[in-house]
């Protein structure tokens, strides 16, 4: 462990030391390692600064788990930018709240040199959700955008996955020290992230996993990013809630439009109706983000169809959401047999895939 994060820790660990006074002592005096254990230092004389903190500065006291996180640190590989130094994210430094440390696992400093798009959306979307989110961030992947997410089931998930497929840096913020992944099925992910990515955290290693931690890391996934992208989500999800954080931030806004009774578009579709970039196409991505489509033509060479299935294909492409059986037979007026069949040459034929719940959406 170095003699930066042993200072660190000292003053992040000083009694009484709120983060907002944090921030400001550092306004005044940028470096720990200038003054942990230093004192001869101007601060020690600071009569603004509590007698408690300044004892405890001068005397470097050691942060009380410090063993346990020199154990983690060396165990898990994990490392630390310093708030102020010349390789903490540009992104977080201007923030609300911003982290002192910002703990790391894999190639952070690589991943944020490409533009970063933020994906977040709820943890049980549909299949429409699932698929939207992967194909249009296909393609924004493969211009190399960097995707920021919060490792979490469903949409997160989606997001990191198809940045890993699509051989893009992605990056993964988390709620708890490093060592913890959660949820624990998503540990090989997290593992393939630190390869192609990083894993980054505001929690010491050996921080426990609280509610509130889920909400506080959001204001991260944000600023780490040019651009948010909300896929799916209630009025009061969590993606809401960095929606939130991102207008604070001044990023661009962006939203997958849905299905006005389903609860997982209210976020969205409330967030488009006032203001938010619709996303219907990764152009409309690629546009945000200041790239470029790919300009080589790719021929997608699928089965010829009949004109019925084309008329009900075309019915899914201008729609771009998940079917009900039900409504495609009120939406065609085709008899159940036949619609049966259109729908399975569709499906067998690439252009369709079946859903649950007797359900289809686009191939």
């Amino acid at each position: 462990m170095t003699d930066q994060l042993l200072a660190w820790l000292c003053l992040k660990s000083a009694p009484g030391l709120k983060h907002r006074d944090a921030l400001e002592l550092l306004a005044r005096y940028p470096d720990p390692l200038a003054f942990v254990g230093q004192a001869a230092h101007p601060l020690h004389s600071d009569r603004d600064i509590n007698p408690a903190i300044r004892e405890h500065l001068r005397s470097a006291t050691p942060h009380p788990r410090l063993q346990q996180i020199a154990k983690l640190c060396e165990h898990y590989q994990i490392g630390a930018v310093f708030y102020c130094g010349e390789d903490y994210p540009l992104g977080l430094a201007n923030i609300l709240a911003p982290p002192l440390i910002l703990w790391c696992r894999g190639q952070l400093e690589t991943a944020l040199k490409q533009v970063c798009l933020a994906v977040v959306g709820t943890r049980k979307p549909t299949a429409y959700g699932r698929a939207s989110c992967t194909k249009l961030l296909g393609p924004v992947c493969q211009q190399g955008a960097t995707i920021v997410s919060g490792l979490a089931t469903g949409i997160d998930t989606v997001a990191h996955s198809a940045a890993l497929k699509q051989g893009s840096k992605t990056i993964a913020v988390l709620a708890s020290g490093l060592e913890t992944i959660y949820p624990p099925n998503n540990r090989d992910l997290a593992e393939q992230i630190t390869g192609q990515g990083a894993l980054v955290s505001e929690y010491d290693p050996g921080t426990k996993l609280d509610p509130w931690n889920f909400v506080a890391r959001n204001r991260i996934i944000s600023a780490l990013a040019q651009s948010v992208f909300i896929v799916e989500g209630s009025l009061k999800s969590g993606a809401m809630i960095t929606a939130k954080h991102a207008i604070e931030q001044n990023r661009d806004v962006m939203a997958l439009p849905g299905e006005i009774s389903h609860p997982n578009a209210q976020g969205p579709n409330y967030l488009i109706k006032n203001g938010a970039q619709c996303v219907t196409s990764p152009e409309d991505i690629l546009s945000a983000l200041g790239l470029e489509a790919e300009t080589k033509e790719q021929l997608e060479i699928l089965p010829e169809i009949s004109e019925d299935e084309q008329k009900l294909y075309d019915i899914f492409k201008s729609e771009q959401r998940e079917l009900s059986f039900d409504e495609l037979l009120l939406r065609t007026g085709h008899k159940f047999g036949k619609l049966s069949t259109l729908l399975l040459n569709l499906e067998l034929k690439g252009y369709l895939a079946k859903t649950g719940g007797n359900s289809f959406i686009l191939g």
